[in-house]
């Protein structure tokens, strides 16, 4: 197996934010000079500051590497560096330093496995499946001969990487359209955030229109879409609140992970103080983020509530509206593992692990996924 020391996550464990600026002080003073100390490293975001990504990881983050160690940052903003899906190539060339986050769903076909969390599940918040995208990357399980899914996804690439704290469950929501009856979603033009999203809206009957959530305020504003799968606390993000009144909850439509990511080069050229620093910040702010992301979503939830909006959980639906929900995400995790096989990954091998983190976490799968998964119950 690869020698993954100091460079997976799950390598240093998860401390409390608040002391470590105080532990990582101690550290700084015997370690020696970083070859960065003159140059600040470059650390750059696609989003915006609003976004719990930026402003709750990135900036503390940042903020708390600098203040126990020599390391400076410079930092970048909504894509005034590195737009959305630039980020590798920005990270490859040496543009950035630091994605923070990259955002790998973006990265089309190159990250083929990180979007097994987008699979649908029930019942799952953002600190379960950061929980469970932290041991996915920490699993010395091998998802094809000889490499895990952090080398598969990860160590291939040249890179070093952790996981964010993951969004709260996608859920489908509309400027006012009920889906009450199968064929409410006959039609309705949905915005699609990846492949993935496409697929289960598919299934769902719905006509999925592909686009960043950056440009769902005019679509949904001009009509262009009448609803958008999107964690309902990434409202705030977006200006979506005041736009979006109706939504199903309780069956998560997957939930989005990123990276923070860095070259093997910029890690490498780092001390071993510093290394340990940022790999317990790193998994210090993950914790503190992914409670950040449900408490953010209980609260734009309350606000939205108060001003007339309507969310409705999935049980509270006719029973053909349940089926015809679960069918589609059992179908979803089925066309996605057949589909990303057929292209040459090891899609079936990445399912069934993270399938079974999940449920360690607590969350559910749709049904028949487990039987098709050949888990043991």
């Amino acid at each position: 197996m690869p020698d993954r020391t100091q460079r997976t996550p799950a390598t240093v464990a998860v401390g409390v934010l608040l002391g470590l600026v105080a532990t990582g002080a101690a550290q700084s003073c015997s370690s020696s000079t970083s070859p960065t100390t003159s140059q600040p490293l470059t650390i750059s975001a696609g989003l915006s500051q609003t976004h719990f990504w930026v402003g709750n990881y990135m900036d503390p983050f940042a903020d708390a590497i600098a203040a126990e160690t020599d390391l400076a940052f410079t930092r970048f903003y909504a894509g005034e560096l590195v737009a959305v899906g630039g980020e590798l190539d920005a990270l490859e060339s040496g543009v950035i330093s630091v994605a923070a986050p990259m955002l790998a769903p973006y990265h089309e076909g190159r990250f083929p496995l990180s979007d097994v969390t987008q699979l649908p599940t029930y019942g799952t918040d953002s600190r379960m499946i950061t929980r469970a995208f932290q041991r996915l990357l920490a699993s010395e399980v091998e998802v094809s001969a000889g490499k895990t899914f952090y080398d598969y996804e990860i160590t291939d690439k040249g890179l070093v990487a952790w996981g964010l704290g993951a969004t709260g469950a996608y859920a489908i929501s509309t400027t006012g359209a009920e889906l009450n009856r199968v064929a409410d979603f006959s039609g309705l033009p949905v915005r699609a955030g990846s492949a993935l999203h496409t697929i289960v809206l598919e299934r769902l009957g719905v006509t999925p229109v592909t686009m960043p959530a950056a440009s769902a305020y005019e679509a949904l504003s001009r009509g262009t879409i009448d609803g958008i799968i999107l964690s309902i606390g990434d409202w705030v993000s977006y200006s979506l609140e005041e736009l979006l009144t109706y939504t199903l909850t309780d069956v998560a439509i997957g939930h989005w992970q990123s990276y923070l990511a860095v070259t093997q080069r910029t890690w490498d050229g780092l001390t071993d103080a510093q290394r340990d620093s940022w790999a317990r910040v790193a998994d210090a702010v993950t914790t503190s983020n992914a409670e950040y992301i449900d408490e953010q979503d209980g609260a734009v939830r309350a606000r939205a509530r108060a001003n007339g909006a309507t969310f409705v959980p999935v049980q509270q639906l006719p029973v053909a509206m349940r089926d015809h929900i679960a069918r589609a995400a059992t179908e979803t995790w089925v066309q996605w593992i057949e589909q990303t096989e057929r292209n040459g990954h090891p899609a079936r091998a990445t399912a069934v692990l993270w399938a079974e983190l999940v449920v360690a976490q607590g969350g559910a799968l749709p049904d028949g996924v487990a039987d098709y998964l050949a888990l043991d119950h």
